[in-house]
């Protein structure tokens, strides 16, 4: 298994790991491993020759940035009331 076939793996293994976490509840942790992935992903994206691998990469580092943004925007806000 070559380099990039392990950091792909790596990346989907996170990116499973954070949905099941999000739906456990554990927010911080579900945010920290798509950002995870979504850095490894763009360091493949870096290196691709490939258009389709490359835009693969990118657009799935994007959801990865979105999904955690959105768990970021749900956070509750220090001081708010639960």
């Amino acid at each position: 298994m070559s380099r990039a076939q392990k950091l792909r793996w790596y990346s989907n293994q996170l990116m499973t790991d954070a949905a099941a976490d999000e739906k456990g509840g554990g927010r911080e942790t579900a945010i920290s491993r798509y950002l995870q992935a979504a850095d490894i992903l763009l360091l493949l994206a870096k290196v691709e020759e490939n258009y389709t691998a490359w835009k693969y990469y990118t657009d799935t580092a994007a959801q990865c940035q979105q999904k955690a943004r959105a768990l970021i925007a749900l956070a509750p806000k220090p001081g708010a009331a639960p």
